[in-house]
Parts: structure tokens; sequence; C-alpha cells
């Protein structure tokens, strides 16, 4: 096939600005946006990870999900640019580009409202109190937290002055930014009880996020206790308690097919 001098001109001429011949740049076809990070955490969106400062590119008129991931003890304060909400997850049609500022803050520490509580809590999160080990209903195992050995049996269940250690393991943690997945409600022996549940995309299995958390009876008649829980469903609270492995719900599924809790609860506060 022959081609004319004039096209083969165009052809080059196209090349060399970086322009698909006989139409518009690459580039045209997509719109830039830029990350930043302020304060201590990431944006991702799909499999894009930001934690400083990024420029991604998109095909123009894409919907994308951009979610702000706080790193342990920082709370996710705010966007700007192209999102404007306090949500953590903001969904934008890209029909222009622009710059997209997520925004974090440390998180103040809680306070216990009982005079019993004298420890200093761990900050962790539910997936490292239940570890990554599945019993045969899926729930957890005792032996696949981090937190080995801990408190467990009747004797250590209604303590009002619960060991921050045992065997120089901590046993008081702060579990910041859960979910309330279960209604309060009060048990036979007085405890005021209800399931958490930590936001883990990477955990399909919802008995591996979610831990029972109990205010406990006897603190409750001492006085010594917190508040009893916000009676509404979807409630994000930072909570402090101590780690307990109450072995007879291990085959219950309202407890996760596991015996961790979060017992007793020392402290809890809305996150707004």
């Amino acid at each position: 096939m022959r081609l004319s001098l004039g096209l083969i001109v165009a052809f080059l001429g196209a090349a060399a600005l970086g322009l698909p011949f006989g139409g518009r740049s690459a580039t045209s076809r997509t719109v830039a946006v830029h990350v930043s990070v302020r304060g201590s955490g990431l944006v991702e969106v799909g499999a894009l990870r930001c934690r400083s400062r990024c420029t991604w590119r998109f095909p123009r008129g894409s919907v994308r999900r951009f979610r702000a991931l706080p790193s342990l003890g920082q709370r996710f304060s705010s966007w700007r640019g192209r999102c404007t909400s306090r949500r953590p997850a903001c969904t934008v049609t890209l029909r222009n580009g622009g710059a997209l500022i997520g925004t974090f803050a440390p998180i103040a520490a809680l306070v216990s409202w009982s005079a019993h509580v004298h420890c200093k809590p761990l900050r962790t999160e539910i997936p490292e109190i239940l570890g990554s080990q599945e019993g045969p209903e899926h729930g957890a195992t005792e032996d696949g937290g981090r937190f080995q050995p801990h408190l467990r049996g009747l004797a250590q269940q209604h303590l009002l002055d619960p060991p921050c250690t045992v065997e120089g393991t901590p046993t008081f943690v702060e579990v910041d930014d859960v979910v309330i997945t279960t209604m309060p409600n009060r048990s036979g022996d007085a405890d005021d009880s209800l399931n958490l549940t930590q936001t883990r995309p990477d955990i399909a299995n919802p008995y591996m996020k979610t831990l029972h958390a109990e205010i406990d009876g006897t603190w409750i008649v001492a006085g010594v206790n917190p508040p009893l829980w916000p009676a509404a469903l979807g409630t994000r609270l930072d909570v402090q308690g101590f780690v307990y492995w109450d072995i007879s719900h291990v085959h219950d599924a309202w407890h996760q097919y596991s015996g961790w809790e979060l017992h007793p609860v020392a402290a809890w506060r809305t996150v707004r």
C-alpha cells in the first residue's frame, strides 16, 4: 500500500506531539487527580494507595470511590478538593481533574469512668485481638490472637479491679472507630452487652472482625460503670476495656463462635 507524502508528514507530526493519528491526545481522554495526605494515614482507590503526594490519571467521566484509611491512633478528619465530606469514603464522577486532600488527626486518649482502672491502654484493633485462626464454626480460636495469655475463667470474669497485665501481656486495650452491629441487651448476670465490628474490607468473614463487648453487671451495681450503650445500630464508637476469653459461648452465633470479649468495658465515646 502506498502512502502520500502528506499522510506520512501528518502521521509523523502527530507522533511527535504525542497525539493519536487523526484524533485527540491520549491525555485529553483522561483527567489527573493530585492527591495529598495530611497527617498519618493513606488514601486509596482500587489498588492505588497514597501516603503523601501522588498524581493519578483516570478515564474522563469515570466514577471512582476514594477511601481514607487512618493509621492506628489517628482519625480521619475531612476531605478537601474533589471531595468535601467528613465521611471516610467519597465517590466522585471525574469529568475534570483537580486536587484531593485527605486530612487525619491524632485521637485523644479516652479516660476511664471507673476509679478502679489504673491501666494504660494499648491501642489495637479487633482483628488483632481475634487473630487469624478460624475454629470449626469459623469463629476465632483462643490461641490465635496477639493477647497471650489473657483474662479467662469465672474467677476473673467480674473483677472490680482487673489486672493490667497477665504474665507481662497487657490486658487493657483501646479500640477506635468500631460500629455497633447488634442492639444492646441485658444478660442474665446483668451485663449490658452488644457486638462491635471493625470495618475491614480485607476480612470477608464477619466473625473474624466482630467482638462481643460487655459493661459488667458487677460494675453497674457498684456504680463504677460507664454510661450504658447507645441503642442505635451503626453508631461508631471508640472503646476501652479488658481482653477476656469466655469459654462458655464458643458455640454461640451471637457470640461470633468464639469466646473473645471486651469485658469489662471501662469507657466509650461516640465518633462524630
